[in-house]
């Protein structure tokens, strides 16, 4: 496998370098581009909001768990045999809705991220699309991914610009 990643990657330099005339690279800091658009910050604000609120939710079914523990521990004494599998049953049950609700609210939360920041994700995405395009740029890389590179080809402003962003 070593071998074939090896080979892969001499292959495409190979090609790169004997076609370098056709090819134009450009690099740019997607993540400080990505950061800067206003749709993000918007979206980050909704996303906490609407994790806190499940976590809330969380919070609060694990202090009624609590509670009833307590109450359970501080009056197990006297209560009746039945009235304990009653409380015991009252509590598992309790514990199963509270695993059953964070699986829920994970899924939900992931499925609210997607939601949320897809279209922007795509509005990014078009944004490079378009850059490379309207400048001939057969490949942009974000540069935190390279060993090295030249700043004759950041295309970041660009694409900030392509966004509408200063």
């Amino acid at each position: 496998m070593k071998k074939l990643s090896l080979l892969f990657f001499v292959v495409l330099f190979s090609v790169l370098t004997i076609n370098a005339q056709k090819f134009k690279f450009g690099h740019i800091d997607g993540n400080a581009v990505y950061k800067k658009m206003p749709e993000v910050q918007k979206a980050d604000t909704i996303y906490t909001a609407y994790v806190k609120a499940l976590e809330d939710q969380i919070k609060g079914m694990q202090e009624e768990y609590n509670m009833k523990a307590k109450d359970y521990q501080d009056n197990e004494a006297t209560l009746s045999e039945i009235l304990k599998e009653t409380k015991i049953d009252e509590l598992k049950s309790l514990g199963e809705r509270i695993q059953k609700f964070q699986i829920s609210a994970q899924e939900d939360a992931i499925k609210k991220q997607n939601e949320i920041y897809e279209p922007i994700r795509k509005k990014f995405n078009d944004a490079l699309k378009n850059v490379a395009e309207k400048y001939g740029y057969k490949f942009i890389i974000d540069k935190y991914t390279l060993l090295y590179y030249d700043d004759a080809d950041d295309v970041t402003g660009l694409v900030e610009k392509e966004l509408g962003i200063n």
